[in-house]
Formats: C-alpha cells, sequence, structure tokens
C-alpha cells in the first residue's frame, strides 16, 4: 500500500513547525539587521556605556553547505555600510574542519561562480573558505592584525576577522569570542548570529551561555538564519527514494530567492537535520542544556514544536544524524 497524500501533507506540515523553531528567524531584510546591530547602542540597558570601537556590532557568520546563506550575509553587510551613515561592523568568518566541510567543498565546486576557487580551497577549513569567497566574489578583506582590526573598524567602519579552528555549534561560540576578544572586542553591544536555518536557534542559545559572565555587558543576540526552509507535497515523486516517505515531499519556494534554489539540502538530509534538532535543544541528560552538555543556556521548546517532532519522527521512521 502507499504512503498517501494525507500523510504527506502532515509531514510536511510538521516539518515546517519544527523548521520554523530552530530557525528563529529574527532578522530577515537590511532594516533588521540595522537594528540588531545598532538599536542596541541606545537602549536604557548600554546607554551608560561608552561607546568606543570595543561596543561595535558583531555579526558571526557560521558556515554551511547552503552558500546562499553567506551570500546573503555578505550582500547585506555591504549594503547596510554603503546605506548607514554611523556604527562599526565586526564580521567574524567561523568553522575549522569538521563533518560537513567536504558538503562545503563540494557545493563550492558545483556552484556556477565560486567553482573557479574549489582547487585552491580544498582541505581548508570552512572560515577559509568563506574567506576566499568573501574577498574574491564580495571585495571584503580579512584584517590581519589586533591593530588593523580596530584601526579597520574605525576608518571603514567594517573589519572582517577569521576563526578557523571551531567544529561544532557550541565551538562557534567559545572560539568566535576568542577571536573578538583577542582584537580588542571584548565587550560589543550586539551579536548577530548567521548560521544554517536548521542550526540557528541552537547557535544562538550556545553564544547566549559563552558570554553568560558579561552580567550587566551582555550583548544582545539576535538570530540570523538568511531564510526559513519550508515544504509541501510534492506534485509528482522525486525519482530518487520512489516509495520513500521523501519522495512525495518538495520544498516550498514560494518565498525563496531564485539563488536559494539549487543549493538546499537532498530532502533526506533535511529532515534529518530537524529531527536531530530538537534532542539537542532539549535541558535533559541527553541534551546540550544546562542538565546535560552544559553547551548552551536553557531552550524552551513548546509542546506544539515537541508534537510535530514526534509526529515526523514517528513518520519518517529515520535516524538522526
Amino acid at each position: 500500500m502507499g504512503i498517501s497524500r494525507e500523510t504527506a501533507l502532515q509531514a510536511a506540515s510538521a516539518a515546517n513547525i519544527v523548521s520554523n523553531f530552530v530557525a528563529h528567524e529574527q532578522v530577515r531584510i537590511l532594516s533588521d539587521l540595522r537594528g540588531a546591530l545598532f538599536a542596541p547602542f541606545i537602549t536604557e540597558k548600554q546607554e551608560s556605556l561608552q561607546l568606543d570601537a570595543s561596543r561595535t556590532g558583531v555579526v558571526v557568520l557560521c558556515p554551511s553547505a547552503v552558500l546562499s546563506t553567506s551570500e546573503t550575509v555578505f550582500s547585506m553587510i555591504k549594503e547596510l555600510i554603503e546605506t548607514t551613515q554611523s556604527g562599526s561592523i565586526v564580521l567574524v568568518l567561523c568553522g575549522g574542519v569538521g563533518h560537513s566541510t567536504q558538503l562545503m567543498h563540494d557545493a563550492i565546486a558545483h556552484h556556477p561562480k565560486y567553482s573557479s576557487i574549489a582547487n585552491r580551497v580544498r582541505m581548508l577549513p570552512e572560515a577559509r573558505m568563506l574567506e576566499a569567497i568573501a574577498e574574491q566574489f564580495w571585495q571584503l578583506r580579512v584584517n590581519g592584525s589586533t591593530r588593523a582590526s580596530m584601526e579597520t573598524a574605525t576608518r571603514e567602519r567594517l573589519a572582517v576577522l577569521v576563526e578557523d579552528t571551531s567544529t561544532n555549534c557550541a565551538l562557534n561560540a567559545v572560539n568566535a569570542r576568542k577571536v573578538l576578544d583577542a582584537n580588542g572586542y571584548t565587550t560589543p553591544c550586539s551579536i548577530v548570529v548567521a548560521q544554517d536555518p536548521t542550526m540557528c536557534r541552537r547557535t544562538v542559545a550556545a553564544f547566549k551561555q559563552v558570554y553568560a559572565d558579561k552580567a550587566d555587558e551582555t550583548p544582545i543576540l539576535k538570530s540570523w538564519p538568511t531564510f526559513v526552509p519550508k515544504v509541501a507535497p510534492a506534485d509528482s515523486p522525486s525519482p530518487e527514494n520512489t516509495g520513500s516517505l521523501t519522495s512525495l515531499l518538495s520544498y516550498d519556494f514560494s518565498d525563496f530567492k531564485d539563488n536559494r534554489k539549487t543549493d538546499l539540502w537532498g530532502m533526506d538530509r533535511f529532515m534529518s537535520l530537524l529531527i536531530g534538532e530538537i534532542p539537542r535543544m532539549r535541558d535533559d541528560e541527553n541534551g546540550y542544556g544546562p542538565r546535560g552538555k552544559g553547551s548552551i543556556v536553557h531552550v524552551d521548546i513548546p509542546q506544539r514544536v515537541e508534537d510535530a517532532w514526534e509526529l515526523l519522527h514517528n513518520l519518517l521512521g529515520q535516524s538522526v544524524r
């Protein structure tokens, strides 16, 4: 007996609930980014603090094989600098060599523009791949020293730093702070975390944990997944994995820009990422919260999300990543 369309509808609805939750989209358009980075300078919480270079707004770009994420970040940061009269930004490119490094390189090798640098970035840490893309295709220059970083942020209003040793979300946060501290940005006013939408909420929770010791100087943190993936029942089954539930699902491109239509995960991979994410965010002995590994702050997971996750898990019968 085949899988019914009703089952596909249930799976799509559940996946979209989980996807929306884990992405935690707080920045979507340019005005959102401007507010997330610069509005904290004038909040009551920060008004007594001197607004020197160390209080610069920060964007941390974590690596993803979905390259449209980095494209959106580079494009919007350049536009923000060009259209805003004041305020400085530090962009931190994160990522070492980990389980997704080959996936990111493969995405570069198959990209219509970035494939030209594929051989040059082979075997490099993920942050160095981002650096190559930023410099060659977006004319964003990475700063080489602490003094250069501070001077550049003051003069050009944008400094770009690299953190190339982290291998997971928790270390993205830990090591990004080390790089910021080493370059004089010890009390950033705001941090916008740009991350793969399947793990953006958790990465923000990791940054909150890392900066928990800052008390009244805790940076205001915002989540920037750059888009929220949505799925729907497919008009026709995918030729791959015919007969499986994922073959009856496809991406809903109605809200997507064109550059996001060609570099998304395979449906099996996307579902595996969603199913694997909720257990990681749970605050229990098996999760990453205070009662588990302790690498993220407590995250409240609504019952609606837990119910959607359970339905999706049961329908797919899929092991987590």
